[in-house]
């Protein structure tokens, strides 16, 4: 059980957890004409600490898998993959939104997105969560720790799938196809490189502008 605790899988997985609940339990100490101001500051503290938990336990952890174990690209790549990595997003992404409008009668707007604009509106500093913090600890956690788990167990396949899956119900959206599709992209982008900074920058290009698009928009 301790050697279970002290892997750094679960580690990043029990950050991400703390992470989203912490903002939860912050709110009963909070007064009620307070709570939302609370609810987004202490949400975009908790993953910027998050984050940089996360980094800590990467930097000092193995994760042992095949991924983990073969020689990353040059860093030079690294950058490049993530940023071709976010134009392969897009396109499928479009794909995936073309699917679910034309042949699953799926409506085409986000709820997720709009909300997130709409807090964005009026909390411009919770662009840094979306844009920097929330692709941080989202691909540490459904990339290095679920994909990069899984991916000696199941196959490259077979762990994309079961990750991309996850990463979607996640969203609680509706657009499953969208967000797995977006997800097997970033498991792509993790297995080119053997780094996870290359999905990181590819996640947090897309969400960054993704939002100023909407902001600019509307």
């Amino acid at each position: 059980m301790n050697n279970l605790v002290k892997s750094p899988y679960v580690k990043i997985i029990l950050i991400y957890v703390l992470a989203q609940f912490f903002p939860v339990f912050l709110l009963f100490f909070v007064p009620e004409n307070a709570i939302f101001d609370a609810a987004i500051y202490s949400q975009i503290i908790a993953f910027v600490v998050g984050s940089i938990w996360m980094f800590i336990v990467n930097h000092r952890s193995t994760f042992n898998n095949s991924l983990e174990n073969t020689p990353p690209v040059p860093k030079k790549n690294i950058i490049l993959w993530g940023i071709a990595g976010m134009f392969l997003a897009y396109i499928g992404q479009y794909l995936a939104i073309f699917i679910e409008t034309f042949l699953l009668n799926i409506p085409i707007g986000s709820q997720n997105t709009a909300g997130l604009v709409d807090i964005v509106n009026n909390y411009p500093l919770f662009l840094l969560l979306i844009a920097i913090f929330g692709p941080i600890m989202e691909e540490f956690v459904f990339r290095k720790v679920i994909f990069g788990y899984l991916f000696d167990i199941t196959g490259g396949i077979g762990a994309a799938v079961i990750s991309s899956l996850i990463f979607a119900f996640i969203h609680f959206d509706g657009h499953y196809l969208l967000y797995s599709v977006m997800g097997f992209v970033f498991c792509y982008l993790y297995w080119k490189t053997k780094s996870i900074a290359a999905p990181i920058i590819a996640h947090a290009l897309m969400n960054a502008t993704v939002t100023v698009a909407n902001l600019l928009l509307y």
